[in-house]
């Protein structure tokens, strides 16, 4: 499994994806796809030839809460 470190604006694709799993191009972090399961954005990025898509679900509402990666 390859790990990526990406910075886009995640508070843009939150308003327009509440509620939503992404599927994102790991060389430019443009979405391919949005849908209700990982794996419907999965198998549509196969579909689109993107074999090893970012994926990632966005919350309806984080609330106070701010994800950020442990040290």
């Amino acid at each position: 499994m390859k790990v990526y470190e990406i910075k886009l604006d995640f508070i843009a694709l939150a308003k327009k994806y509440a509620g939503k799993w992404l599927a994102l191009r790991p060389d430019t972090y443009k979405v391919i796809t949005a849908g209700s399961s990982a794996e419907e954005v999965l198998e549509a990025a196969a579909r689109a030839g993107v074999e090893e898509p970012l994926i990632t679900d966005v919350v309806d509402s984080y609330g106070s809460h701010v994800p950020c990666p442990l040290p």
